[in-house]
């Protein structure tokens, strides 16, 4: 009888024990970087960049002003695009009916057009009240992507900006393990708005 007391608390009661101890006096704290917090650095190759010693905000009038925004920038069409596209199609599977998150696609117009976009929607399901897909002409996109998100020249780079145009997070979003961190990041940011 005594055996079996004891192996009924170290099933049951042990791991109760356990979970009061963390409830109580656990810390459960993510943080999530702010970049630029100290302003943009020379070690950054764009000459356009806004280099003032302060919080970098990013000022666009492209850019969503309110709320969460996932920004995603593509140049060319083919195999690398549909991976990509189905990656984001994850994160607006999970935040498609949150008002406060947007995501935009800006596609760069002198390699690859809107309707090109549109031969995937067959795979993929655009969701126009959470995805915007808007086309910039070359000038206006190389601006957008390096002055404004201080990005380099990887295309498969998306950015995370908060509610305040503070950028929160760069993500390689061909490896599924980023993607998943993009997903986890807006939950904690949206669980602190």
């Amino acid at each position: 009888m005594k055996k079996k007391a004891v192996f009924l608390f170290l099933l049951i009661g042990l791991p109760a024990v356990i979970f009061i101890f963390l409830k109580i006096f656990g810390r459960n704290e993510f943080t999530i970087p702010v970049y630029y917090e100290q302003g943009l650095t020379d070690s950054l190759p764009t000459s356009c960049l806004d280099r003032t010693p302060q919080q970098y905000l990013v000022k666009n009038e492209n850019v969503p002003t309110t709320g969460l925004k996932v920004i995603h920038f593509e140049r060319l069409d083919g195999p690398v695009l549909k991976t990509r596209l189905e990656a984001l199609e994850r994160v607006q599977d999970v935040f498609y009916d949150d008002s406060s998150i947007s995501l935009t696609t800006y596609l760069n117009g002198s390699s690859i057009d809107k309707k090109d976009i549109t031969d995937y929607d067959k795979r993929i399901q655009f969701l126009d009240q959470f995805w915007k897909i808007n086309q910039l002409d070359s000038t206006n996109w190389a601006d957008l992507k390096y002055c404004t998100m201080a990005m380099s020249n990887l295309d498969n780079r998306v950015v995370l900006v908060d509610e305040e145009n503070k950028i929160r997070g760069y993500y390689n979003i061909l490896e599924r393990e980023e993607t998943d961190r993009l997903i986890l990041e807006l939950r904690i940011l949206k669980s602190i708005q």
